[in-house]
């Protein structure tokens, strides 16, 4: 990258921190950080050897986090690189479909017995609504924030809520975004009527530039037999074949067997977080070390490091470089 674009790849942001048990969610506080927002396939495979160049730990943030780093094999947990502690908790592969060709072609390159299982659920579904599928597609500025009104509702019924308080937003900054992207063609929202009509699933996908990405997802419970978040992301995927919106469809971090199921390439991912070694770096790290049941591991590998005499005079001074 060049220099003006390497200084424009990295910024501040507040971002939660989450601490969970298991699935569950047990708190969370907001942390001022420095974010990559580089593209994930855009960027070089890491061979173990990155680490945060200066126009990032310039910002002075007590963690730099890259989310999604594609890598050539997996890297330690925790490992000290430079000036930093390095955090890798997740490796996973990230799927995505590139949006080639036609949507038919798509589905005949799955192998037949999950094609038809998706071809199954999609007919019960349409049954039980009297023979039709409907799903509003939502795009306009005025368009996209009715389709948030209905969806916030739907969203606190879904398990994304109750487990991961990932509901879609109700924030005034997330709703100027979703504005603003209405604005310039940047977002799509979906939602799936069910039986009686109302919307029993919705998806709610941004569009940057080749990528087309969602966070927000789900269905109502109450309909789970019927597939709901299945049947929209088969109709979210014929959609954006014929919308020409974008070339990428990105799953978004982490692995499981929806994104296996739907995804037509993978890549190996982690998302790294680097930690100066400094009171405010090494205190946020050991309280995620901590989240991940590394409590005892991250003290020992402190001393392994050689700093931990370091963060141990630094804590009873109470100050930080």
């Amino acid at each position: 990258m060049s220099g003006a674009a390497e200084s424009e790849r990295w910024r501040t942001e507040n971002v939660r921190f989450r601490y969970q048990l298991g699935e569950v969610q047990l708190a969370a506080r907001q942390v001022a950080v420095t974010v990559d927002t580089s593209l994930f396939l855009e960027r070089p495979v890491d061979d173990g050897t990155f680490v945060p160049p200066d126009e990032a730990a310039q910002l002075h943030a007590p963690c730099i986090m890259v989310l999604s780093q594609p890598v050539a094999n997996p890297l330690p947990v925790v490992s000290s690189v430079g000036a930093f502690v390095r955090f890798a908790p997740h490796h996973y592969r990230r799927s995505t479909i590139h949006l080639k060709g036609t949507f038919a072609a798509y589905l005949e390159a799955m192998p037949a017995d999950r094609r038809r299982q998706l071809q199954k659920k999609q007919r019960k579904f349409r049954d039980a609504c009297g023979g039709s599928l409907r799903v509003r597609v939502s795009t306009t500025v005025a368009d996209l924030e009715a389709f948030h009104r209905e969806a916030v509702p739907l969203a606190a019924k879904t398990y994304q809520e109750r487990l991961f308080k990932k509901g879609l937003p109700q924030s005034e900054a997330f709703r100027a975004d979703l504005r603003d992207r209405g604005a310039r063609g940047a977002a799509r929202g979906y939602l799936l009527d069910g039986p009686d009509g109302r919307a029993v699933a919705y998806l709610y996908a941004t569009i940057d530039g080749p990528l087309i990405a969602y966070d927000f997802c789900g269905y109502d419970d109450d309909h789970a037999k019927l597939s709901p978040g299945v049947v929209l992301q088969l109709a979210v995927i014929e959609d954006l074949f014929a919308s020409n919106e974008g070339t990428i469809f990105d799953f978004g971090e982490g692995e499981t067997r929806h994104k296996e199921t739907f995804g037509t390439e993978a890549c190996s991912c982690v998302d790294l977080y680097f930690f100066p070694k400094t009171v405010r770096g090494l205190e946020l790290f050991l309280g995620q070390a901590a989240m991940h049941g590394l409590s005892r591991s991250a003290v020992q590998v402190l001393a392994k490091l050689g700093v931990k005499e370091r963060v141990k005079r630094l804590l009873r001074r109470g100050v930080g470089g």
